[in-house]
This record gives structure tokens, C-alpha cells and sequence, in this order.
């Protein structure tokens, strides 16, 4: 009896975390790809900054709660239980990519200033791009896998 009240938190989480892939796909990817140097890095010092600053406690909110209801669903013997699992699966696939790729490249990028940036600024943004969009099909699998077990049970 436990999962629905967890899945709602998972969904509120899972929401919450999802939405910025949402944004670069509806507006914030091709905007970047269109900036000049200096406010490319302005714009990436102050993303980065807000996400370390919050995005750590809508990750860990979603791991944990889409966790719990994996937990919750196999002992319940709920329905919900091989959506939760696509779900976790695509939430830990879209935290590999961040830590492999976006991450370091973060780094990389956070050394830069508005003033000084390497000729070849261009190769890092796109790289960066590169390992945000597979992190946008992991977290949208898992999300919609959340989605159609409430719509779709089993």
C-alpha cells in the first residue's frame, strides 16, 4: 500500500530532475550552440555553479526515491515494479554519463574565463552536448517508464 504514495514522490523527484534535459531540448541546446565564447562561458560558470549548489539534493531525491519504490514495489508485489526498475536503470545510466563526461568537461570548462578561452572552445561545448544528450534519452526512458506504469498498469 506504500507505492502509490512513493511513486508520487518518485514522480515529483524524477520531474524535477528531468526537466533541465527539457529545456536544453526545447530551447537552451541550439541557443548555446549559437552563443559567442565569452558568453557561452559565462552562461556554463553559472549553470554549473546553481547545480552544484542545488542539483545535488533533486539527484540524490530521485535516486533515493525511485529506490524506495523499487524496494517497495518487488516486496508489495506491485505492478509498478519493472516500470521503477526502467526508471532507476535510466536515472543510474544519466548520473554515469554526467560523472564520465559532463562533469570533467565542467572542469575543463570552469578554468575558463568570459576573456580567456582556448581557440578551440567550440570542441569542448559540443563534447559537452554530446554527453548531455545521452543523458536526456536515459533520464526521458526512465521518466516515461515512470509515466506508463501510471497509465499503463500492468
Amino acid at each position: 500500500m506504500l507505492t502509490g504514495p512513493i511513486l508520487f514522490i518518485s514522480l515529483i523527484f524524477y520531474t524535477a530532475t528531468v526537466s533541465q534535459p527539457l529545456f536544453y531540448l526545447i530551447a537552451l541546446g541550439n541557443a548555446s550552440r549559437n552563443m559567442r565564447a565569452p558568453a557561452y562561458v559565462e552562461m556554463r560558470h553559472r549553470i554549473d555553479e546553481q547545480m552544484r549548489r542545488n542539483g545535488a539534493v533533486v539527484y540524490y531525491g530521485t535516486l533515493f526515491s525511485t529506490l524506495l519504490l523499487v524496494a517497495v514495489a518487488f516486496f508489495e508485489k506491485n505492478s509498478m515494479l519493472p516500470f521503477a526498475i526502467l526508471a532507476f536503470a535510466g536515472l543510474i545510466a544519466d548520473i554515469a554519463f554526467m560523472k564520465r563526461g559532463n562533469i570533467p568537461i565542467n572542469a575543463i570548462i570552469n578554468t575558463w574565463t568570459p576573456e580567456q578561452y582556448p581557440v578551440d572552445w567550440e570542441r569542448q561545448r559540443d563534447q559537452w552536448l554530446k554527453y548531455f544528450s545521452y543523458r536526456q534519452i536515459a533520464l526521458f526512458a526512465g521518466f516515461l517508464s515512470l509515466l506508463a506504469g501510471v497509465v499503463f498498469p500492468l
